[in-house]
């Protein structure tokens, strides 16, 4: 038998409102004056009538340890605390990328969605533009994704960012000093070309014939030969251009990471003052990328292919929806997005460290993608198997109608129409992390996506639409205002206000709001829009700047009680 509980609410003329529950039925309700022994023995005797044989001493002792909560005139207030979204579904991943998502979860007390989307990305990027998926024929995926978490500051994002791609510095420090003999020799190559070059130039002026054939061919021979570049697997932040010419540098394939979300900024067209989307919106398609351009010169790259992995304050995409470009051509609708909880606050002092078992196990397993098929330039598809490609069928036909007017997706199509290729990237990047723990080489024989992994990221795209949704919100129609005035009442509820200054608030607030006075009113303006504040009614005029005192709805101090009895 589920609790009866006691639900305390807020006094009505002296007396407290109590309503009795038991599995969530209302079987008693009435205005009880707590301090009168007859007022409460009639809501006592009205619950035993709706409920034979409990306990009424039980029911009265509880009664009169209910501390009364003054409130006449306050109307109950309306919640402004974000949206509860779902915890990250992780059970479907392969065991070795699940133990690390949980152990660095615990060590840096972060959100377990952290570690999972920037671990899901950097497993993408090992095998990205060599295996795309084809979950039906005709339809190829490209296996690259586009992830961001967004977590406010203090949150050890980049302590996290750092785990999760160490071991791809690592291999990339390793492919440079493996590179370093063949650079040097490629280089000086190309200066003595370049010198033989300037030479035979000097002497086409003399009208030396031969002069004039050798520097065609010199020329020619330079041109074919690209110049040496040292191996790059992670770029930081950039410009669209300099992400261009590393693409075109890195034969086409690239992972860009960071937690401070410049390339954010960037995108936005903050130093050029226009948008520059078309290396981001191609390199996630995977299609070929060219452009001409007269100072920088051209690029040419095949099956353009980027992995974007993001770890960045709320702040830095508020407001980016409203950039006609980014919502209409799509880009906002390609990222797999993040919005947890904060734990700030309720962490571990001293957390228990990620095993060495575990780091070594996750550091072998982006190895051994990062292996696959490493010197071979064919692209490799991946298929379902049977039973796979009907799960996959049946998430397709219940996605479908989402999509239509009054669907769950509506309003969020841009993003919603791909959500089944999310899916099959998910799926192929599972199966690969899955698979390359038991196969030197899986993609040199048939390999097919099984029905587990398709299960997997099924899961996964389910969780992602609620934090799609408040995300996308987040940029496109929110100020900022209901995360500041959830973040003011949380202040309030530990301070246990009963009245306030609006420079109080401001003074403890003062990093977040930086001055912005009008970013601060809008904050109390949901406050008191949804009955958490009011204005004193007698404001005392002062010399200078007044500041504002608000009275502090009971429930802050006193929020409604919640009594178990059985």
């Amino acid at each position: 038998m589920s609790d009866l509980i006691l639900k305390c609410g807020p006094r009505v003329n002296g007396h407290q409102t109590i309503e009795a529950l038991l599995n969530d039925r209302v079987v008693a309700r009435d205005s009880v004056d707590l301090a009168s022994t007859n007022s409460r023995d009639q809501f006592v005797a009205m619950i035993c009538k709706a409920l034979p044989g409990v306990d009424r001493g039980a029911i009265d002792r509880e009664l009169m340890n209910i501390k009364p909560i003054p409130g006449d005139g306050w109307d109950d207030p309306v919640a402004v605390d974000l949206p509860l979204l779902p915890s990250i579904p992780i059970d479907g991943l392969p065991d070795v990328l699940r133990d690390w998502i949980v152990a660095t979860s615990e060590a840096t007390q972060t959100p377990v969605e952290l570690a999972a989307l920037l671990s899901l990305a950097a497993c993408s990027g090992m095998v990205a533009r060599r295996i795309v998926i084809e979950p039906r024929a005709g339809w190829i995926e490209p296996i690259n994704l586009f992830v961001v978490v967004l977590l406010d500051p203090a949150n050890r994002k980049s302590s996290v960012l750092k785990s999760a791609f160490d071991p791809i510095r690592k291999i990339e420090a390793e492919l440079i000093e493996a590179a370093r003999p063949e650079i040097a020799v490629a280089q000086s190559n190309r200066r003595i070309l370049e010198s033989q070059l300037k030479g035979s130039e000097k002497k086409c002026a003399a009208g030396d014939s031969k002069a004039v054939a050798d520097a065609k061919r010199l020329a020619a021979q330079l041109a074919q030969e690209a110049e040496p570049v040292a191996p790059k697997l992670l770029l930081d932040d950039a410009s669209p251009e300099a992400v261009e010419m590393n693409l075109a540098a890195q034969g086409g394939r690239l992972i860009a990471a960071g937690a401070e979300g410049g390339l954010f900024d960037v995108m936005g067209g903050r130093y050029s003052g226009s948008v520059n989307l078309d290396v981001f919106l191609k390199s996630h398609a995977g299609d070929d990328l060219r452009v001409d351009r007269v100072v920088r010169g051209s690029v040419a790259i095949d099956r353009v292919c980027l992995t974007l992995a993001y770890a960045i304050q709320p702040d830095v995409i508020r407001g980016l929806a409203g950039k006609p470009s980014f919502r209409g051509r799509g880009l906002l609708g390609r990222f797999l997005y993040a919005l947890p909880p904060s734990p700030l606050g309720h962490r571990k002092i001293i957390p228990d460290p990620v095993p060495d078992k575990v780091a070594n196990e996750y550091e072998n397993l982006i190895r051994r993608l990062h292996g696959l098929i490493e010197s071979d330039d064919h692209v490799h598809r991946l298929k379902l198997s049977a039973a796979a490609a009907e799960r996959f069928d049946q998430w397709q036909s219940e996605v479908e109608p989402w999509l239509a007017d009054e669907g769950p997706l509506v309003g969020l199509t841009d993003w919603g129409g791909k959500l089944c290729g999310l899916t099959a990237r998910l799926a192929a990047v599972i199966h690969l992390a899955r698979w390359v723990g038991d196969h030197v080489n899986p993609v040199r024989t048939k390999v097919e996506v099984e029905v587990d992994s398709i299960e997997a990221a099924v899961a996964i795209a389910r969780w992602a639409i609620a934090h799609a949704r408040a995300s996308i919100g987040l940029m496109a129609g929110d100020d900022g205002s209901v995360l500041d005035a959830d973040a003011i009442l949380k202040w309030l509820k530990k301070q246990e206000s009963a009245q306030v200054s609006r420079r109080n608030i401001g003074q403890q607030f003062r990093s977040r709001f930086d001055r912005d006075e009008k970013r601060l009113d809008r904050a109390l303006d949901v406050l008191m829009d949804r009955g958490w504040l009011r204005p004193v009614d007698d404001q005392s005029v002062r010399a200078g700047r007044p500041s504002l005192r608000f009275d502090c709805h009971p429930w802050i101090a006193n929020p409604p009680r919640v009594s178990g009895l059985l």
